[in-house]
């Protein structure tokens, strides 16, 4: 398997700036406890509402390897209230980047 380095977007359609601020903690805890994913890291931008994922992760292709990640991120804002019943009520996906990153960067990530 091939580790891959991915980077989503999504947009949290909430309120207001305290709104998206509250479910920051909620967010970054759920994603560090998603399997499978190394590295995770969770950055927001409180004015457009913006949260931006990045993560590692281990697949057999690129198309395995963002599944995995957006299963990752879907559990994680699961975890804010970001019901799969409602989930274009809350989120919106802006973007999703996959990487494969270099010999060296691979053998950072498997240490």
């Amino acid at each position: 398997m091939k580790s891959y380095h991915l980077e989503v977007a999504v947009e949290a359609r909430l309120e207001s700036s305290e709104d998206f601020e509250s479910i920051f903690e909620t967010v970054a805890d759920a994603l560090a406890d998603c399997d499978g994913v190394m590295n995770a890291d969770l950055a927001a931008d409180t004015p457009s509402h913006v949260l931006t994922f990045e993560m590692d992760v281990a697949g057999a292709r690129e198309a395995e390897a963002l599944e995995r990640g957006l299963v990752a991120v879907r559990t994680a804002l699961h975890a804010a209230g970001g019901s799969t019943a409602e989930w274009e009520k809350h989120f919106r996906m802006l973007r999703q980047t996959v990487e494969v990153p270099s010999d060296e960067q691979a053998k950072l990530i498997q240490a």
